[in-house]
């Protein structure tokens, strides 16, 4: 990695990662309100890369949809009360896509492709990052003794493990790596590679799970558990990420934008998050209906 890309990728991340985590120690609507920014950005993104291969999705109603629904979440931190709202929204918006692309994008441009493409980029980037609201508010909806600090460690928990489950796969992929991964759509991920972030993910969610996860009320976990759960998330991030790497792919691109100097865009900065927060979601909600 060329010296100067290193050096703007660490003063973002020096600004960047302690901005988060106040952000989201703060909870209510200052993590909404980034998730709504957040959300407005990673369709543009989306929508971009999707018209670099000829799509023309309805970006008039695709970005609103997404920034919408992480608005819902803020007001509705409940998945009953948003998954309500957050049906209505999307089927409306199914329906305007579908009836307005007869006129806008009939004959030449691909009307199903435009509204699926629409509402898919919607869902993909403001309906995920939805959850990052809903994991942070599970704590204090659970258990009366949980505080604000509790909702920022199983909301960061995620993102911890991936963040950091993805740096260990690049460490030993660089270092052993050989045998490649799925070479047609990543060509610099290996085998080695994917299970060092697998073993590393482990390790650092259990060494999470001691620290601070394991206090939360309702929402904590063991040791053995937590590196049980981490594993699966490591494993969520890793088809995120490949994911996210297809759309690059098709599209033509190397990152989805300059937006973070030597990190890419939103979509290269969350591609795996996309994945594991919803996930570590469902994780916590279905521990909670065995217990």
């Amino acid at each position: 990695m060329p010296k100067g890309e290193l050096a703007s990728r660490l003063i973002v991340a020096a600004i960047g990662i302690p901005m988060a985590v106040i952000i989201i120690y703060g909870g209510g609507w200052y993590l909404g309100t980034m998730m709504v920014l957040a959300s407005g950005v990673s369709a543009a993104e989306y929508y971009s890369m999707a018209a670099a291969r000829g799509s023309k999705p309805l970006r008039w109603v695709g970005i609103p949809l997404a920034m919408a629904l992480p608005a819902f979440a803020t007001v509705y931190p409940t998945y009953q009360d948003f998954s309500q709202m957050a049906f209505a929204l999307v089927l409306a918006a199914v329906l305007l896509a579908m009836a307005v692309s007869l006129w806008l994008r009939w004959p030449d441009g691909q009307p199903l492709v435009a509204a699926a493409t629409t509402v898919t980029g919607a869902v993909y980037t403001g309906g995920t990052l939805s959850f990052w609201i809903l994991l942070r508010a599970l704590p204090e909806q659970s258990s009366t003794a949980a505080t604000a600090f509790d909702g920022a460690v199983l909301l960061i928990f995620p993102i911890w493990v991936t963040w950091l489950g993805d740096s260990f796969a690049y460490g030993f992929g660089t270092r052993f790596g050989k045998s490649k991964l799925i070479k047609s759509v990543s060509p610099k991920k290996t085998i080695l590679g994917s299970v060092g972030g697998l073993a590393g993910a482990v390790a650092v969610g259990a060494l999470y799970s001691w620290l601070w996860l394991s206090s939360v009320p309702v929402c904590g976990l063991s040791l053995l558990a937590a590196a049980g759960v981490s594993g699966l998330i490591a494993s969520v991030g890793q088809i995120g990420d490949l994911a996210e790497s297809v759309i690059k792919r098709e599209a033509g691109v190397k990152d989805s934008s300059n937006l973070l100097p030597g990190h890419g865009g939103a979509l290269d900065r969350l591609d795996a998050l996309y994945f594991t927060v919803p996930f570590t979601y469902a994780l916590f909600i279905l521990m909670q209906g065995l217990s």
